[in-house]
C-alpha cells in the first residue's frame, strides 16, 4: 500500500469517527492532507463523512487546480 493510499484510508476513517460521534452532520466541512509531492487530498464538496470512499477523494495541485477525484 502506498503512502497516498494509507492517507486516503486515514482521512476516511477520521471522517467516519467524526460522523459517528455526532461531531459533524450532513455534508458540512472538509478534511485535507498534504502529500509529499505538494498535492493535497481533500474530501469532496457535499460529501457526507459517514459515507466517504477513499478513491473518490479529490486531488488538488499546489496551484489549487483539481487533478482527480470528485470535486
Amino acid at each position: 500500500m502506498t503512502e497516498e493510499s494509507r492517507l486516503r484510508e486515514r482521512i476516511c476513517l477520521l471522517a467516519r469517527m467524526l460522523h459517528d460521534r455526532g461531531l459533524t452532520h450532513g455534508s458540512t466541512g472538509n478534511i485535507s492532507a498534504l502529500l509529499d509531492d505538494g498535492r493535497m487530498l481533500v474530501t469532496p464538496t457535499g460529501s457526507g463523512f459517514g459515507l466517504l470512499d477513499p478513491e473518490r477523494l479529490a486531488v488538488i495541485d499546489a496551484s489549487g487546480r483539481h487533478i482527480s477525484g470528485d470535486p
